[in-house]
């Protein structure tokens, strides 16, 4: 075991105590019993399994909520005029829901519908160029909505070109903060697919940066590593040091 991966290890678990995440009071035994079998048995103890399935679960469940949310909230800001970059905005947050469950043909349909807003929006207030490049949260949505068209339709190269493309973004505050989409990569990891999906994580350190971003960064990438089941979300930091990982 070399002495960078003991470094990167510790400060991990050191980052995980910090969070705000972290349990405040001492663990029940039961809980600490639990936590010492899974670190016994990695990624392969059958109860983290159970439980990353039960999150994929919720998630799928979450998004079927939001695609929904997310439409009324476009119908909204549409019908009552309101600002046009309000609208684009809307719009693009329901495509990352829209892209996973409506027919295709309805998809393409609201991404064109996405480049309408933007010339009108550029006719109006006079834009040169390309209007997008001032959105490039809103871009970056459509990108994945359109990797999971192609994914939906077979075109797995496509897709993952797609993905890739979709965060060559600058000067977004929102991504840079929280950190680009993680449904579409939540969906191929499952599916089996790791190369775009390592490819993806590693592209985001051009934008995403802070100790959180690097914490999570270097969870997933090591429990790919390790053939580990994953749910891509900010409770993978404590599902990690609980499983007693560390990169090989």
């Amino acid at each position: 075991m070399s002495l960078h991966s003991i470094t990167q290890f510790c400060f991990v678990v050191l980052l995980i105590s910090a969070s705000e995440l972290a349990f405040s009071v001492p663990a029940p035994a039961f809980v600490e019993k639990e936590q010492a079998e899974l670190s016994a048995t990695g990624c392969t103890d059958p109860k983290y399994k159970q439980f990353v399935e039960e999150r994929l679960d919720y998630f799928e469940r979450k998004n079927k909520r939001m695609m929904k949310r997310t439409q009324r909230d476009y119908e909204r800001s549409s019908q009552a005029k309101s600002n046009p970059y309000q609208v684009i905005g809307d719009l693009s947050r329901h495509l990352i829901y829209s892209a996973q469950f409506e027919p295709v043909k309805t998809v393409n349909a609201k991404i064109d519908l996405m480049f309408q807003h933007g010339e009108r929006l550029s006719r109006d207030q006079q834009i040169a160029g390309n209007v997008f490049d001032n959105f490039s949260t809103e871009a970056h949505f459509v990108g994945i909505a359109r990797a999971w068209v192609s994914y939906r339709q077979g075109r797995n190269q496509d897709a993952f070109n797609e993905l890739l493309t979709s965060i060559d973004v600058s000067n977004s505050a929102v991504l840079e903060s929280f950190g680009p989409d993680f449904t579409f990569i939540r969906r191929i990891y499952r599916d089996g697919y790791t190369k775009p999906v390592v490819a993806y994580i590693n592209k985001t350190k051009d934008f995403w940066t802070g100790k959180r971003a690097d914490a999570l960064r270097f969870a997933w990438l090591t429990m790919i590593e390790q053939d580990c089941a994953i749910q891509f979300d900010s409770l993978d930091t404590i599902k990690f040091s609980e499983l007693g990982l560390i990169a090989k």
